[in-house]
């Protein structure tokens, strides 16, 4: 995640498997099945729809996110869904409680068919909260959807490896950016099918009036996506850029392919009072949600996207394909937090500005200000903290207050770890090479080595 400070003049940019059935063969065939409904929007509320699968209990507890991978926050999520109701076969509605902001617990649940509820948007209300804008939703009837889908669809208790059936009608004139596969072919539905809940949650979705590009990086294919609210910034305006950009960071990545799509979905708020007011962006395994105001000069939205998107790309690396057990096995409603996240976070920024200089794309001038200028802010903050204790710890205080240092000591971690090992090596090889090859021997399924790391390291 990458979040990000304007001046108002915008002169300056700171960092800131268990399944419920009776048996194997019966859980296979199961699947969790929602119904998005963006055509009947009435007071900025989305009706969402979600059939339940058999339940072998008499209460079952349905809940929508309290935090998601990426955040570092406790968002609570469920405090947007309004109206839950449970239903039986005949229509009946069966007994329901909120046990907390983001759970609820359903009664006579062997015999329930199906759950619906209503999603308020969070960009009407940023006042109010503090989810970061990439990570929350815009509802905005036959104009723009952004669709975080955990903030749109839950879990059902112990049924999150269930994979997930998700129908979204929607006006003609929208279209959704997505790296997911669309598999209805009409113009005003769209189905999509992950096997789990993780991936579904991981999959962003924006709806807007077709304007998006694409472009193919060596094998991988690249989708942007743009939502402005005027008119005033395109696709095709950014694409050069862009593309010069992800091409840069795919030669400077080499062998490492996590992924063969990747999706950029830009939203330019209008900076209106009931508009979006948090600019940076969301990394997701195959895609970045980004947030910028619209008022932005081309030349300084250019620049901001160059810098955000290019951190958020690099995360395919860490934590996306390495990554520890707690990121593997990530808990939606009770987090426990990797001791890791400077390298998630430190190393990736290091990587976001180490490949520009190594694909020409800045000098050693500017490269050496980037780094002095976060030892600066580094300094300002507290310099004796270990970071794996904060990494650990970061949703809590006074660790929370700290968290912004991941983009700054967390860089010069990185760079420290980069000079020690091309030290070591006679300049053969570096931090790159090492994430190289523990994303390689590893790979994105396997945490073993990094939960053997933490044990051994203090930073």
């Amino acid at each position: 995640m990458k979040r990000i400070i304007f001046s108002l003049a915008f002169a300056s940019v700171l960092w800131s498997c268990k399944t419920a059935s009776s048996s194997v063969t019966a859980a296979a065939k199961q699947q969790i099945e929602v119904t998005i409904n963006l055509n009947d929007v009435k007071e900025d509320k989305v009706l969402v729809t979600v059939a339940s699968p058999k339940n072998y209990t008499d209460e079952v507890t349905y809940s929508i996110p309290k935090t998601v991978p990426g955040t570092y926050s406790i968002d609570d999520y469920g405090k947007y869904i309004d109206d839950l109701k449970a239903y039986d076969a005949k229509g009946n509605v069966l007994p329901v409680s909120k046990t907390d902001d983001n759970t609820w617990n359903i009664k006579n649940a062997k015999s329930l068919v199906k759950i619906t509820y209503l999603v308020n948007d969070t960009f009407d209300v940023e006042k109010t909260h503090e989810i970061f804008s990439p990570a929350g939703t815009n509802i905005d009837a036959d104009k723009n959807f952004m669709l975080n889908m955990h903030c749109f669809v839950g879990y059902f208790q112990d049924k999150k490896d269930l994979s997930y059936n998700v129908t979204i009608t929607h006006p003609a004139t929208l279209w959704g950016a997505t790296s997911m596969t669309d598999l209805d072919v009409s113009t005003t539905n769209d189905k999509f099918i992950t096997p789990h809940y993780a991936e579904l949650v991981e999959n962003p979705i924006m709806y807007a009036k077709p304007d998006y590009t694409t472009f193919t990086v060596d094998g991988m294919e690249i989708l942007i996506g743009v939502y402005s609210p005027t008119g005033k910034v395109t696709a095709e305006s950014i694409t050069p850029e862009m593309k010069t950009m992800m091409t840069a960071q795919k030669n400077f990545l080499g062998k490492i392919n996590a992924t063969k799509k990747y999706s950029v979905l830009l939203y330019l708020s209008s900076m209106t009072e009931s508009d979006a007011k948090g600019f940076g962006a969301l990394e997701h395994p195959t895609a970045t949600t980004v947030v910028f105001p619209e008022m932005m000069p081309k030349e300084e939205l250019i620049k901001a996207m160059k810098d955000v998107v290019s951190h958020e790309f690099f995360h395919i690396v860490t934590p996306l394909s390495i990554h520890s057990k707690e990121i593997q096995y990530f808990d939606y409603n009770a987090p426990k937090m990797s001791q890791h996240l400077w390298m998630y976070e430190g190393v990736t920024e290091y990587f976001a500005n180490l490949f520009q200089i190594n694909q020409g794309l800045i000098d050693e001038k500017e490269f050496y200000t980037r780094l002095a200028e976060k030892i600066t802010r580094a300094n300002t903050m507290n310099d004796t903290m270990p970071f794996t204790t904060m990494s650990a710890n970061v949703l809590t205080q006074p660790y929370k207050d700290q968290y912004l240092n991941v983009y700054e000591k967390g860089t010069l971690i990185g760079m420290c770890l980069d000079i020690i090992i091309r030290e070591k090596s006679n300049g053969e090889r570096g931090i790159l090479d090492l994430m190289q090859k523990l994303s390689s021997e590893y790979g994105p399924q396997n945490h073993l080595m990094m939960r053997s790391f933490s044990q051994k390291s203090q930073l």
